[in-house]
């Protein structure tokens, strides 16, 4: 198809920004040289740029007549991970890698704006091209809509992609309904009174009582919750005693919670309260628990769904379109697909020859180029059809 035609003619252009970007990653809502890099493609392009927030970056083509609005979506922030690749264009930035694949989908992006611009005669509406900061912390999409990205002019539906190491290059999977996980944050402060080692039973031990929690913790997810509609309890940080010879009198726990639905976020901080207030009781402890609602889950609608199957249908084959089971993962584009009709696909970079395949977040973290050009023909036909 043509916009294949096109994304193969810009493949040395999105590499090269890919590479650029892969050596200067930067933090959640510090992406200032990047978000300056891509306003400036924008802008040599001639299309109207504003910044809805600080680091975000959107722009608009309009075609040659009114009509339906389509918001595609890159996200653009990087890692706090060192990267290990060894690559030619390893990252400057000690401690900080784009060990996501946010640096490509900035690159497939620009390159399906400039597919577009080449069609835009062909073009009856708007697409809104928008570059969102701070996916890693699921904090940029909601700056961004609170910054207008879906109004003036009204988004009527809204696409993004996520390159994925376990997919292999060449393939595409999306499907309807839940696609990635909500993911919510919550800490606990478990409060007894220290006291000597020797005399435990002048104090009330925390750390017992933390033992009792985590261990009810794993009956809310096997026996509590419906296996049916999978639910993660994590426990990412404990913090607890000062003293080898002192019975400490605080614990400290951090995590985050993994579902598919509102009914299962909602439950399981119900569900984990109630094990915590009985079990401090019983052990004669307070306690302090806060948790935050942050990223809704990911439900892609079944009518885009059905559209961007089509489109990658006749772009790659209907053979390279493959299944793929729900992610526990999050991903803040949940947060658009809430307000407007919208679908996030995975796109394939995985190619063992090239060692592009080590997980999402590994120091080693790579993808295969090629597939580059399937994600900005994808990202600029699911717009020319929908707008069709």
């Amino acid at each position: 198809m043509k916009t294949l035609e096109s994304a193969k003619k810009y493949y040395d252009w999105m590499v090269d920004i890919r590479r650029d970007l892969h050596m200067h990653p930067e933090p959640s809502f510090s992406e200032f040289r990047t978000s300056k890099r891509i306003r400036e493609e924008l802008e040599k392009m001639g299309l109207e740029v504003s910044s809805p927030c600080e680091t975000g970056v959107l722009g608009i083509l309009r075609g040659k007549e009114e009509g339906k609005v389509v918001a595609l979506r890159a996200d653009i922030d990087g890692l706090s991970v060192n990267e290990e690749t060894g690559l030619a264009y390893t990252s400057k930035t000690p401690g900080m890698m784009h060990a996501c694949g946010h640096d490509a989908h900035i690159a497939m992006l620009l390159g399906a704006t400039k597919i577009l611009l080449e069609m835009k005669d062909e073009i009856k509406g708007t697409v809104k091209f928008i570059f969102q900061p701070a996916e890693e912390i699921v904090s940029g999409a909601k700056k961004m809509i609170e910054g207008g990205v879906l109004e003036n002019p009204k988004v009527d539906m809204t696409f993004g992609m996520h390159i994925w190491s376990d997919v292999p290059v060449g393939k595409v999977s999306i499907q309807p309904g839940p696609m990635m996980a909500a993911v919510d944050f919550w800490k606990l402060t478990i409060k007894g009174r220290s006291c000597h080692g020797s005399s435990p039973w002048q104090g009330v031990d925390a750390i017992t009582c933390m033992n009792a929690i985590l261990n009810g913790f794993h009956t809310i997810v096997t026996r509590q919750n419906d296996i049916r509609n999978p639910i993660v309890i994590n426990v990412g940080t404990i913090n607890a005693g000062e003293r080898f010879n002192v019975l400490p009198g605080k614990a400290e726990l951090g995590g985050c919670n993994r579902s598919f639905t509102q009914e299962s976020r909602e439950a399981m901080a119900k569900w984990m309260e109630t094990m915590i207030k009985s079990t401090c009781e019983a052990y004669g402890c307070e306690y302090e628990f806060n948790y935050d609602f942050m990223c809704s889950p990911t439900i892609n609608d079944e009518n885009i769904v059905k559209l961007v199957k089509e489109t990658v249908s006749k772009l790659i084959g209907e053979e390279n379109l493959i299944p793929m089971a729900k992610v526990m993962g999050s991903e803040d584009f949940s947060e658009y697909a809430q307000r407007v009709p919208g679908a996030l696909m995975f796109l394939g970079g995985r190619n063992e020859e090239k060692n592009c395949c080590y997980s999402h977040h590994s120091n080693f973290f790579d993808i295969d180029e090629d597939a580059m050009p399937i994600g900005a023909a994808t990202y600029a036909q699911v717009a020319l059809d929908y707008l069709k």
